[in-house]
C-alpha cells in the first residue's frame, strides 16, 4: 500500500480468528478464557480478534436434541450464565480489550431482563462499545430460547482505524436483504460468527452442514468484496457431557450436534479465496492473517453490488433501522440497544478492573 484511500489503513491489518471450545454454561470461566484469548491475539500482533456465535456461555446444542420439557431443564442454567451488557462480566472483557489495545468482536447470549438475545458486540481498543446488535431472527429451534432483534440488527458496521468492520451471525448469512444492507455500509472486514457445525448426520438437512455454511461465508466475501473472518466453536467430550449427550446409548437417536469437532474457522479474501484455515475440525486456538486492502479495491473494480454494479433505478432496499420499544411514554426516555447507551469504561478497584483485567489468574 502506498497512500491512504478514504482513510483506510496504509499497511496490512493483522487479525486473529477464534476456533475454540466455549466454557459451557460457565460465564466466569468463559470471561476468563475470553480475556486470555484477547491477550494471546495481541501477543501475536493482531489488531482485531473475532469470536464465534454465542461464545459465552456456548452455543446451546441441547435445543436440537431434546423435547421442550427437557430443554426447560437446561434453560435456567443457560440463562444464569448469559451476559448482561452492563455487567462486571462485560466490563472485564472491555478492560481486556483496552489492556491489549485490540478491537474485539464477540457474540454472546445477552440477558436483558427476562429475555435472551443473540448479541454481537463491537469493542474498540480503548474498551468502548462501538456497536451492540442482536441477531435479525433466531433460526428454527433457537426461537425456543431467544428473542428477535429490532432495528439494532441493521447497525452492524462501524468505522475504525482498521477500516469499516461489520458482522453477522450464522444463518444471517442466508438473508439476502440483510446482507445487502451490510454491503451498502462499505464494509471491509466482516466477522462471520458461527457455532460448531458438522458433516451430514442421519437425516439432517444439508444446508445445516459445515460445507453449506462455509460456502455461504465465501459467497458473502465475493458479494461484498470484503475480507471474511469466519469464527467457529469446537466441541470435545466436555461439550457432549455438558449437553447430556453421553447419557444415552442409542447413537442413532443422537442429535447432529452431538459430535466431536465442529470447528471450521478460516479467513477469506474479497475474491473468495481461503487465505488461511484451521488445521482440523478439532483444532483449538487462533488463526492469523494480514489483510491487504488493495485486494478489496481489486475485487470491487470487477463487481460492486452497491456501486457501479447496481441498478437503483430498478431495485432499491428500504430499511427501518429504528429500535422499537414495547412502551412509548413522553415522560420516559427510550432505553434502546445502542452503543451510546453504555458508559465509558472506568477503573473500578471494587470490580477488579485497574488498567486491564485483574482477578483472572
Amino acid at each position: 500500500m502506498n497512500s491512504k484511500v478514504h482513510g483506510d489503513p496504509s499497511e496490512p491489518v493483522r487479525v486473529a480468528v477464534v476456533q475454540s471450545e466455549p466454557c459451557w454454561f460457565d460465564v466466569e470461566a468463559g470471561v476468563k478464557k475470553t480475556c486470555n484469548l484477547i491477550a494471546e491475539a495481541a501477543e501475536g500482533g493482531a489488531k482485531l480478534i473475532a469470536f464465534p456465535e454465542l461464545w459465552i456461555p456456548g452455543y446451546p446444542n441441547f435445543i436440537w436434541a431434546y423435547t421442550p420439557k427437557v430443554i426447560s431443564e437446561y434453560y435456567i442454567k443457560y440463562y444464569r450464565n448469559a451476559v448482561d451488557i452492563e455487567s462486571p462480566h462485560m466490563d472485564r472483557i472491555r478492560a481486556a480489550a483496552r489492556k491489549a489495545k485490540l478491537m474485539v468482536v464477540i457474540s454472546i447470549a445477552e440477558r436483558d431482563r427476562g429475555t435472551l438475545y443473540m448479541a454481537q458486540i463491537f469493542i474498540g481498543p480503548d474498551g468502548g462499545i462501538l456497536s451492540h446488535r442482536r441477531k435479525f431472527k433466531p433460526t428454527h429451534f433457537e426461537r425456543v430460547l431467544f428473542g428477535d432483534s429490532s432495528g439494532d440488527c441493521t447497525n452492524n458496521v462501524v468505522q475504525t482505524d482498521l477500516g469499516r468492520v461489520g458482522g453477522l451471525q450464522c444463518f444471517e448469512h442466508l438473508q439476502p436483504l440483510l446482507k445487502y444492507n451490510t454491503y451498502s455500509k462499505g464494509e471491509q472486514i466482516h466477522v462471520a460468527a458461527w457455532p460448531n457445525l458438522f458433516p451430514p448426520v442421519g437425516k439432517m438437512p444439508f444446508f445445516n452442514t459445515v460445507d453449506s455454511c462455509t460456502w455461504a461465508s465465501h459467497v458473502y466475501a465475493v458479494e461484498g468484496s470484503t475480507f471474511v473472518l469466519l469464527a467457529s466453536h469446537v466441541q470435545t467430550e466436555k461439550g457432549l457431557r455438558a449437553h447430556g449427550f453421553l447419557d444415552g446409548d442409542d447413537s442413532s437417536e443422537r442429535s447432529h450436534t452431538a459430535v466431536i469437532g465442529g470447528g471450521f474457522s478460516e479467513i477469506i479474501a474479497p475474491d473468495g479465496r481461503t487465505l488461511v484455515k484451521s488445521p482440523s475440525a478439532s483444532y483449538d486456538g487462533l488463526i492469523y492473517a494480514n489483510l491487504d486492502f488493495d485486494e478489496i479495491y481489486m475485487a470491487k473494480n470487477t463487481v460492486d453490488p452497491v456501486g457501479h454494479y447496481s441498478r437503483p433505478d430498478i431495485f432499491q432496499l428500504h430499511v427501518n433501522d429504528k429500535v422499537n420499544t414495547c412502551v412509548v411514554s413522553p415522560s420516559q426516555p427510550e432505553q434502546v440497544a445502542h452503543a451510546s447507551r453504555y458508559s465509558e469504561l472506568k477503573d473500578d478497584p471494587a470490580q477488579g478492573i485497574v488498567d486491564g483485567v485483574a482477578g483472572l489468574e
